[in-house]
């Protein structure tokens, strides 16, 4: 018979035991509560200043840099209009950088209606090029000179910049136009104008507002490079896998020529070209060749010595080059050739995530990449076909998008009809450059990720999706086409959820 062992010696064998057994425990318990989580953007880098696309010629480096110059020149009603002292402007690059607004003055003649006074008020995260900014500099373009403008309710404080459509007029039919924030009234380079801002409250009241943030500008050069045809056999692509998951998606055409339309977040526009002057004559009021009609026609306000943006006033910027082409038309420049964003370092875990990002279905409508025509090797017989500007020829445009419109369902819907964008339909914003991005989704509603991936799916019956937001008119909207794919994404497990996360802020 085993001799009976003593109580003290079973109380140090369990302790034992339990000793073991903690870190275990104490592991399991973490992994149950472990929740998925946005890492949060990518430090900004070191300079403000973009890179133009490797491999451009000298004239092509040249207006490059010309163009920065223009996209950071701080408008006004006059060149003489636009000084500003040290330290009153929203964003101010180092002292040191040849860009600094405080150092330019050349204006293209702002209109009585505007959004911003210059380029990168709206495109300056991570750097000139980017998107909205942390700081809402709404609160100073508004008052810039004493303006006598009210910063609009909807515009917050640490959010991001947004500009406003009206989905419909008073009478009922659609509008889905801009409407400028600001107007020039009570400028020191307005003094007699009384121009009224829109009534954005009684709008806003009447749930007739829909909000639009800045994209990011890299790497546009390289999208308007890619083919229509290749647009279209990837939209045909995966054909039964799409139909399974309920992924249509369709080109905007252009009306005029047919062609796919691929800029803006419902692919409104056709080119840069056309995207530049429309930027100028709708956010800062600018006249240009291609809007050469001012919004607003009032006399006391509509005061630009410079219509169609004379260049700088000395004599020998009139016998340069450069110096004579608009700054509309060198905004066009700056986007074609500014570089596409870097893509970081991966950790494990991202590269894990970029896997799940394929096998939950995300890639059938953000397609990793495309590749350009043609090919940038001097003397190869493809050497002519493809882009003009050969640095963009034969290039791998690693974007995430399909350059389609798709339908979103209620959650995301606007009630903004755009060509052949209906209103529950956008472009699948490309998500390069997503590491650094701040704000998200068309209207800014987030800085999540998460969030903003649970927004792509609107599921009918559980959360009102016919008509949520009541919209004048009211618009029955469809399933969302992302939401098996947000299922599949949330039938993953934490851990794979957080190296999907991971993965994208490596963009």
């Amino acid at each position: 018979m085993k001799p009976r062992r003593s109580f003290s010696s079973v109380r140090i064998s369990i302790a034992f035991l339990l000793l073991l057994l903690t870190p275990l425990l104490h592991g399991q318990f973490r992994e149950n509560f472990f929740r998925a989580k946005d890492p949060g953007p990518r430090p900004n880098p070191s300079s403000t200043i973009p890179l133009p696309v490797p491999g451009l010629n000298a004239n092509e480096i040249s207006l490059f840099a010309e163009s920065l110059l223009r996209v950071s020149e701080l408008e006004g009603t006059c060149d003489t209009c636009v000084e500003q002292p040290q330290g009153t402007m929203p964003i101010d690059p180092d002292p040191q950088n040849p860009f600094s607004p405080l150092k330019l003055v050349n204006s293209a003649g702002m209109g009585p209606r505007f959004n911003a006074d210059q380029c990168f008020i709206c495109h300056f995260q991570p750097m000139i090029g980017g998107s909205a900014t942390r700081k809402n500099v709404a609160f100073v373009v508004g008052k810039r000179l004493g303006a006598s403008n009210t910063i609009p309710s909807f515009e917050e404080a640490d959010g991001a910049f947004r500009e406003v459509r009206f989905k419909f007029n008073k009478d009922g039919s659609r509008d889905g136009g801009v409407h400028q924030l600001f107007t020039v009234a009570g400028r020191a380079d307005a003094p007699a104008c009384q121009l009224q801002q829109p009534d954005f409250d009684r709008e806003l009241r009447r749930n007739n507002l829909s909000y639009r943030i800045p994209l990011q500008l890299f790497g546009l050069g390289l999208i308007e490079s890619i083919q229509d045809s290749a647009i279209r056999d990837n939209m045909n692509a995966n054909r039964e896998l799409k139909r399974l998951l309920g992924i249509e998606g369709h080109p905007n055409l252009v009306a005029n020529n047919g062609t796919i339309a691929r800029f803006g977040w419902k692919a409104q526009n056709a080119s840069l070209t056309l995207f530049a002057g429309e930027a100028y004559n709708v956010e800062m009021g600018i006249s240009n060749d291609l809007f050469p009609i001012t919004q607003s026609e009032d006399k006391d306000c509509n005061l630009s010595y410079e219509p169609f943006d004379v260049p700088r006033t000395t004599e020998a910027n009139y016998h340069d080059p450069l110096k004579i082409m608009p700054a509309w038309l060198m905004f066009t420049e700056f986007m074609r050739f500014v570089d596409a964003p870097a893509l970081a370092a991966q950790s494990e875990s991202a590269k894990r995530g970029e896997r799940l990002f394929r096998e939950v279905g995300c890639a059938l409508c953000h397609t990793p990449s495309f590749t350009t025509p043609g090919t940038a090797n001097p003397g190869s017989p493809a050497e002519q076909i493809g882009p003009q500007t050969v640095a963009l020829r034969g290039q791998q445009v690693n974007l995430y998008s399909d350059l389609l419109v798709h339908r979103m369902g209620a959650t995301l819907a606007d009630n903004i009809v755009q060509g052949n964008a209906g209103p529950d339909e956008f472009r699948t914003t490309p998500l390069w450059g997503l590491g650094q991005r701040i704000f998200f989704l068309h209207d800014g509603r987030t800085d999540d990720l998460m969030t903003a991936i649970q927004d792509h799916a609107s599921y009918r019956g559980s959360d009102g999706g016919d008509n949520p937001s009541k919209d004048r008119d009211s618009y029955s909207y469809g399933p969302s086409e992302a939401n098996n794919v947000v299922r599949r994404f949330n039938g993953l497990n934490e851990r794979e959820k957080q190296s999907l996360l991971d993965f994208l802020r490596t963009l």
